[in-house]
C-alpha cells in the first residue's frame, strides 16, 4: 500500500469489511473534507492482486462519471482509493429494518436507479454496472439515491463474444454473467433492475428461484399487476425479451400510473352497473307487492337518477384516461 495514504487521511470509523480490505470513514487533512477509504490488507498474493485489479479499475472508471448519484473520486492509489462520502444507509440495512417497500417509495427509487443506469449506458464508452443489488444503493439523508462501488462494472466493448471475468451476485446477476452467453450489456443492468426492484416490493430471498417463480405468477400483495408486469419483462431469461433500453423503462415507470389509473375505472363502472343492476331486480321483486309498489316507484324516480350521474361521470373518466394512455 502507497503510505502516503497514512499521511493524507485520518480515519475516523470503519464502514465496512471484506475478505481483502476495509473501507473507513476518513478526512482528507489537505481538503478537510469527507471522504470514503477503501485499504486493502495483506492476504495471499493471488487475493491481492485480484482486489488491487478491481480498485484500479473502480477508479479508472470513477474518473470518467459525472452523475449526481454517483460518488466522485478524490483520490487512488496502491491499494487504496478514495471516494466522495455519502451519508446516508444503504437499502439493503433499511430493508432489513423496515421490510418491504410501498409500491411508491420502491418507484421513487427504481426512477433514479434507471437516470443512474442510463447515464452510464449512455456514455461514449458505455459503462456495464454488473453488480446492482441493495447493498450498493445508499439512500441519503434527503432521500437521495446514489450508487456505489464499481469494482466489477466495465467497459462494453462492441463486437466482443464474452467477458474477460464473469462477475455478479448470485439472485440479482443476470443468466449472462455466469458465462457462454455473449459479453454483458445494458440489458445485463437491466436485469439486476428488475431483481432489485422486486426484493424492495417483496423482500423475497432473489436466489429462491422457487419463490421468485410464486411471486412472478401470483404477485405481490399490495403491488399494482401493471408494475408487476414491468418487473416481470425486466428479468426475462432471454435478454432479448427484456426492455431494449433504460429509456424505455423510464416510458413504462411514467405510463404506468395511467394504466392503473384506467383499471380502476374499469371497476368502478363494473360496480355502478352491478349496482344498478342489483337495485333494478330488488325493485322488481318488490313491485310484485301491490302495497309496496307506490313505495318501489318513487324509490326508483329517487335512485335512477343518480345511479345514472354515476355511470355518467365514470364514462367521462374512463373516455379521459384513454385519451391520456393513448
Amino acid at each position: 500500500m502507497d503510505e502516503r495514504v497514512l499521511l493524507r487521511y485520518k480515519r475516523i470509523k470503519r464502514l465496512g469489511s471484506g475478505g481483502c480490505g476495509d473501507a473507513f470513514l476518513a478526512k482528507d487533512r489537505a481538503s478537510g473534507k469527507l471522504v470514503t477509504l477503501k485499504i486493502l490488507k495483506a492476504t495471499d498474493e493471488k487475493k491481492y492482486k485480484k482486489a488491487a485489479e478491481s480498485l484500479r479499475n473502480e477508479a479508472d472508471i470513477l474518473k470518467a462519471l459525472d452523475h449526481k448519484g454517483i460518488p466522485r473520486l478524490i483520490d487512488s492509489g496502491e491499494g487504496y482509493i478514495a471516494t466522495e462520502y455519502i451519508p446516508g444507509k444503504s437499502l439493503f440495512t433499511i430493508l432489513s429494518e423496515t421490510g418491504r417497500l410501498k409500491e411508491k417509495e420502491a418507484v421513487r427509487i427504481g426512477a433514479e436507479l434507471i437516470d443512474i443506469l442510463d447515464y452510464i449506458h449512455g456514455l461514449k464508452e458505455p459503462v456495464i454496472y454488473r453488480d446492482l443489488k441493495p447493498s450498493n444503493i445508499i439512500i441519503g439523508t434527503v432521500k437521495s439515491v446514489t450508487l456505489i462501488d464499481y469494482g466489477v462494472a466495465r467497459i462494453y466493448k462492441e463486437g466482443e463474444t464474452a467477458d474477460s471475468t464473469y462477475l455478479g451476485t448470485c439472485g440479482f446477476a443476470a443468466p449472462e454473467q455466469y458465462g457462454h452467453l455473449g459479453q454483458t450489456d445494458p440489458k445485463t443492468d437491466i436485469y439486476c433492475f428488475g431483481m432489485t426492484l422486486l426484493q424492495m416490493l417483496s423482500k423475497i430471498d432473489p436466489k429462491d428461484d422457487l419463490a421468485v417463480s410464486r411471486v412472478k405468477e401470483i404477485g405481490v400483495r399490495g403491488v399494482s399487476p401493471e408494475l408487476m408486469s414491468i418487473i416481470d419483462k425486466c428479468i426475462k431469461p432471454d435478454r432479448e425479451d427484456r426492455f431494449k433500453s433504460c429509456e424505455e423503462i423510464k416510458i413504462a415507470l411514467k405510463k404506468y400510473p395511467k394504466a392503473v389509473a384506467l383499471r380502476k375505472a374499469f371497476l368502478g363502472i363494473k360496480a355502478c352497473i352491478a349496482a344498478a343492476c342489483l337495485s333494478a331486480v330488488i325493485s322488481i321483486g318488490i313491485s310484485y307487492y301491490r302495497p309496496a309498489s307506490e313505495y318501489v316507484q318513487e324509490d326508483a324516480q329517487k335512485r335512477l337518477p343518480a345511479v345514472k350521474e354515476r355511470l355518467g361521470i365514470a364514462r367521462s373518466r374512463i373516455e379521459k384516461y384513454i385519451e391520456e394512455f393513448r
